[in-house]
């Protein structure tokens, strides 16, 4: 089966659950939250403790924990730091990264001894970003959910009074 096919019969199943859109759309921006947080490597894990002790609807959850990809994580960590910096009026300047310093231990020295002074902006600035992530992704998978639900609505309504079924 192609990823396309999968990723459809995926999508069709989050479309199709039997929940508010409301419910399905904070299920899914709660597990964007964890996805995006600063707990780097731990979104699995914290996942599947979510699960165990909270009844939501695994199919949207997993789905928002799993929004992020090995493409996006970088990225997304360092927009993260940059505004926990700005937050917090720091300057968050790495050391300079060469095949010199690295082949010296100069980077990894001045990075480990400036670490304490990047883990605040690290952790406020992606938890910012986590919110409105999740926030955002709660407020598109609404909207698209009560667009095709209502869109589906239609079809259905239009079915039963030409006399379709």
């Amino acid at each position: 089966m192609s990823d396309k096919s999968s990723f459809r019969r995926f999508l069709r199943q989050l479309l199709r659950l039997d929940e508010p859109p409301e419910r399905t759309a904070r299920t899914f921006g709660f597990g964007v939250f964890i996805s995006f947080s600063p707990f780097i490597g731990l979104h699995t894990v914290i996942a599947m403790v979510v699960l165990v002790f909270v009844k939501l609807n695994r199919l949207s959850f997993l789905a928002g924990v799993f929004s992020n990809t090995p493409w996006t994580v970088a990225p997304m960590l360092a927009l993260g730091t940059g505004i926990g910096a700005f937050v917090l009026g720091r300057d968050t300047t790495l050391p300079e990264l060469s095949a010199e310093t690295l082949a010296s231990g100069q980077f990894w020295k001045q990075l480990t001894s400036d670490a304490w002074n990047l883990l605040a902006p690290f952790m406020l600035g992606n938890f910012i970003l986590s919110g409105v992530l999740a926030l955002a992704g709660y407020a598109i998978l609404k909207w698209f959910l009560l667009r095709y639900r209502s869109k589906r609505r239609g079809d259905i309504v239009g079915a039963a009074t030409s006399g379709e079924t």
